[in-house]
C-alpha cells in the first residue's frame, strides 16, 4: 500500500498532515471529519461516496479510502470528497470476481472460500501499513464508517486504535454480528433462493446454516485485536464488532422480506441514486424515438462478454422482440438502429426514462432497487452470489419472471420479456412497491447520512442493546443450554439411583417378610 492522496493527487505525507491540520482550523464546531472504509469494489466504493456526499450536504468533512486502480475509474463521482488512495499488490475486484461469470457459464460450483482469504489477506495489509495508519490519525477522524460485510469486519480495530465510534454501511443482514433477536425458520439466510414461507427441508437447511454461522464467527479472528492492536485492551472480535453505535442496512420489506431488527439497526432501502438525470445526448436520441419502448438489459459490470452461444441466443431475443433493446456489453450490436450496446450505461436515467418497458437484470442490488424506485418490472437472469436470492424475493412478490440464461430458449426468454410488458399484473405490482419505497425511504443514501449525523450528533448508547454487550456464547444461550443440559442429566442420574436405592429397599423387605 502507498501513501494517502488527498482529492485524488499524491501528496507526501508531511503535506498531507499539514494540509489536514489547515482544515480542521476552518472546520465549524458542529462539522465533524467522518473516515469512510468501503470493501475495495467499485460498486462498494460508489455507494459509501453517495452517503458521504450526503454527509457534506449536512455540514460533515467525509474522507474515503479507495485503491488506487479504482480512483482511475472516470464512473466514480467523488466529487467533495477528500479521497485516500491506497496501493495493492493486484485488482482485488478482478480477481475475485472474473472467474465468477465464467464458472456460471460452465456450470462450476464457486468456491466462496477463496474471496473470504483474499479480504482477510487485504484486511491484513492493510492493518500493518503504519504509513497508511500514521496518515489516517493524522486526519483526527470523529467518526469511522465501515462496510458491514463480514468479509471486512477486522478493520474495527482501525476506529478502536483510533479511540473514536463507528458505524457500518452497506448491504449485509447479520444477524448473529448485530445480535438481533433472529429464528431461521421464517427469516432465510442469503445463500439460498428461499422465501419467507420454507418448506421443513429448507428450514432444516437455513437453520444448519445459522447454526454454523453463529458457530464459526467469534473465533474467526479470535486474535485480532492482540495482533493488530496491543497497546489497546484485548477485546473477542465479535465484542468489538457488537460495539458499532448504529447499523445501516440497504434492505426492505418492501421488496425484501419483514425481518427483526433492534433501535440501532436500520433498514434504509437499498441502493437509489434518486429521480433520473437527464441522459447523455446518444442514449437519448435512441430512447425517445422508441415507439414500441424499450428493454434495458444489464448483467452486471463483471459480464461485458458473454460465451457465444448466450450472445447469440440474446441478439436472436432482441430481433424478435417489438420494442428496442439497450445493452450492456461489449459486443457489437448486429443492428444499431434496434439494439444499442454499450460496455457502459446510465442505468438509473434509463430506467427512469418513460419509455422503458422491461428490464433483463442479473438481480444485482443496486439494479434491483433502481428498477423498483422507478417501476420497471424486472426478467431476472441471476448468475451467482446473492442474486438467486434477490431474484426469487422479486419473482415471489410478482414484480419479476425468473430464467436460467444458461439453459431458457430464444422462445422462452422472448415470451417472458413480452409477458412482464404486457401482462399489467407486473406493472401494477411494482409500481404499488415503488409507491411504499418513496414514501417510506424517499433517497436512501439520503436517509442513511441523517443517521449518521444523528449518532454523531447525540451518540448511540440510547439504542444499544443489552445483548450487543455479551459475548456470542451468552447472547445465544448457549450457557444456559449447556447448564440446563447438565442439571437435567445430573436430576436423571439421581432419579436412576434413587430408583435403585429404592428397588432394592423393597426387595430386601420383601426377603426378610418371606
Amino acid at each position: 500500500m502507498k501513501m494517502a492522496v488527498p482529492v485524488g493527487k499524491q501528496l507526501s505525507a508531511p503535506l498531507t498532515c499539514l494540509l489536514v491540520a489547515m482544515a480542521s482550523l476552518v472546520v465549524c464546531t458542529e462539522s465533524k471529519r467522518v473516515l469512510m472504509l468501503p470493501m475495495p469494489f467499485s460498486s462498494n466504493i460508489e455507494y459509501h461516496s453517495l452517503v458521504g456526499q450526503a454527509l457534506i450536504q449536512l455540514g460533515h468533512e467525509v474522507w474515503i479510502t479507495v485503491p488506487m486502480n479504482i480512483t482511475e475509474r472516470s464512473t466514480l463521482n467523488m466529487t467533495n470528497l477528500h479521497v485516500v488512495m491506497y496501493d495493492v499488490p493486484f485488482n482485488i475486484e478482478e480477481n475475485t470476481m472474473a472467474e465468477l461469470p465464467e464458472r456460471y457459464f460452465k456450470d462450476e460450483s464457486v468456491n466462496y472460500g477463496e474471496l473470504e482469504t483474499i479480504m482477510r489477506q487485504h484486511c491484513e495489509r492493510f492493518l500493518k501499513n503504519n504509513t497508511m495508519f500514521k496518515t489516517l490519525k493524522h486526519l483526527h477522524p470523529d467518526f469511522v464508517v465501515i462496510d458491514n460485510l463480514s468479509l471486512v469486519y477486522m478493520l474495527t480495530i482501525l476506529p478502536y486504535r483510533l479511540g473514536v465510534p463507528f458505524a457500518f454501511v452497506g448491504s449485509s443482514y447479520d444477524p448473529i454480528a448485530q445480535r438481533v433477536p433472529f429464528s431461521p425458520a421464517v427469516t432465510p439466510l442469503p445463500a439460498f433462493p428461499y422465501s419467507d414461507h420454507m418448506t421443513f427441508f429448507q428450514r432444516v437447511v437455513n437453520t444448519l446454516v445459522f447454526l454454523r454461522r453463529c458457530w464459526t464467527y467469534p473465533s474467526k479472528y479470535e486474535d485480532t485485536v492482540s495482533r493488530f492492536a496491543p497497546e489497546k485492551p484485548y477485546l473477542p472480535m465479535d465484542i468489538l464488532v457488537a460495539r458499532a453505535d448504529i447499523w445501516l442496512v440497504e434492505m426492505d420489506h418492501i421488496l425484501d422480506y419483514p425481518k427483526p431488527s433492534l433501535p440501532n439497526v436500520k433498514f434504509i432501502g437499498g441502493t437509489v441514486k434518486g429521480p433520473a438525470e437527464p441522459l447523455p445526448p446518444d442514449f437519448k436520441a435512441f430512447m425517445d424515438t422508441a415507439r414500441e419502448g424499450v428493454v434495458i438489459v444489464s448483467f452486471g459490470s463483471y459480464v461485458l462478454g458473454l460465451p457465444k452461444e448466450i450472445s447469440d441466443k440474446l441478439f436472436h431475443v432482441f430481433e424478435k422482440l417489438p420494442m428496442k433493446v439497450v445493452f450492456r456489453s461489449n459486443l457489437t450490436s448486429p443492428n444499431p438502429s434496434k439494439i444499442m450496446t454499450a460496455h457502459w450505461l446510465p442505468q438509473n436515467d434509463l430506467l427512469g426514462h418513460p419509455n422503458t418497458k422491461v428490464f433483463v437484470s442479473h438481480c444485482g442490488k443496486n439494479g434491483q432497487y433502481e428498477a423498483l424506485y422507478h417501476a420497471v418490472p424486472v426478467v431476472a437472469t441471476p448468475l451467482f452470489y446473492d442474486q438467486p436470492y434477490n431474484a426469487e424475493r422479486m419473482r415471489v412478490k410478482g414484480l419479476a419472471e425468473v430464467l436460467d440464461l444458461r439453459t431458457c430458449t430464444v422462445q422462452e426468454m422472448t415470451a417472458a420479456i413480452l409477458k412482464v410488458a404486457r401482462d399489467p399484473s407486473y406493472k401494477h405490482a411494482i409500481t404499488a412497491a415503488s409507491r411504499l419505497f418513496r414514501q417510506q425511504f424517499h433517497v436512501p443514501v439520503e436517509v442513511g447520512a441523517r443517521w449518521l449525523d444523528h449518532v454523531m450528533k447525540y451518540g448511540g448508547a440510547y439504542m444499544r442493546s443489552a445483548g450487543q454487550d455479551l459475548p456470542m456464547l451468552e447472547f445465544l444461550i448457549f450457557d444456559v443450554i449447556a447448564f440446563l443440559a447438565v442439571a437435567f442429566i445430573l436430576l436423571f442420574i439421581c432419579l436412576i439411583f434413587a430408583g435403585r436405592m429404592i428397588y432394592k429397599h423393597v426387595c430386601c423387605r420383601k426377603r426378610k417378610m418371606e
